[in-house]
């Protein structure tokens, strides 16, 4: 059991023979006491103060463990975040490359569509020009060759009237009004001459017609095969006509 200041206190001795002065015992009895509730006392407090340290020290240690979990699970939250948002950021990477490739291939598609569509217009274009350069090429051909058939069937007509006209029961008719005869001489020169001189017109102006419409060398061909058997016979009529001609300026000379 510890001693108490009490105890010191309390404490008698017994008196034998020539012992101590009890007076002077008693007063450093009493200083002991003294000192040793002083001891006591520092003693209590320093053991107030140690538990109050062990408390302090027991708290900042829950606080340090406390700090380690959080540090802990706040790294751990990083890394899930950092993962989080790696995956995330591939996701979108991903998904912005397919969108931009499947724009892409949608716009390849599209210009390729327009290419298609473009050719398909020009060689539609090309195609009605090129008809329609072969209709006219046609109807051209066809309206000089009426035109000469019309010229020709006139120098012919023409020609068998003048045959006519020159025979001899008509000279026989017509001697008393020579002069009639010749006045009407005048009047088929005149005839004549313009005829031939809107031959030699058609002429310069159908070539340059078929100088302006020849975009299919099978139209020119065939238009050149025309042009051929037609001039054959032309050339011969207008050489009659001129013949003709001749005779009539001959006939008034005499």
């Amino acid at each position: 059991m510890a001693l108490t200041p009490l105890d010191i206190q309390n404490k008698n001795f017994s008196v034998k023979m020539r012992g101590y002065n009890q007076d002077e015992v008693d007063d450093f009895l009493d200083m002991i006491v003294r000192d040793y509730e002083e001891a006591v006392q520092r003693n209590r407090e320093l053991e107030k103060s140690l538990k109050h340290a062990e408390e302090k020290l027991e708290y900042f240690n829950e606080l340090k463990d406390a700090l380690n979990q959080s540090i802990i699970v706040a790294q751990d939250t990083a890394d899930k975040v950092k993962t989080s948002a790696s995956k995330e950021s591939e996701v979108i990477v991903t998904s912005a490359q397919n969108k931009a490739d499947e724009m892409v291939a949608t716009a390849e598609k599209r210009a390729h569509a327009l290419n298609v569509a473009a050719e398909e217009k020009a060689k539609e274009i090309l195609t009605d020009a090129t008809n329609n350069a072969r209709q006219l090429a046609t109807e051209t051909n066809d309206l000089k060759k009426k035109t000469r058939v019309f010229h020709n069937n006139l120098l012919v007509m023409l020609q068998t009237q003048l045959a006519q006209v020159k025979s001899p029961e008509w000279e026989e008719i017509l001697a008393p009004f020579s002069s009639y005869v010749q006045d009407s001489h005048q009047v088929i020169r005149e005839v004549l001459s313009k005829e031939l001189d809107s031959e030699n017109t058609s002429g310069v102006n159908s070539e340059a017609v078929d100088g302006q419409t020849t975009p299919d060398v099978d139209i020119v061909e065939s238009s050149e095969k025309i042009v051929d058997v037609s001039d054959s016979s032309e050339v011969k009529t207008l050489e009659n006509a001129r013949n003709l001609l001749d005779e009539l300026t001959k006939t008034d000379n005499d």
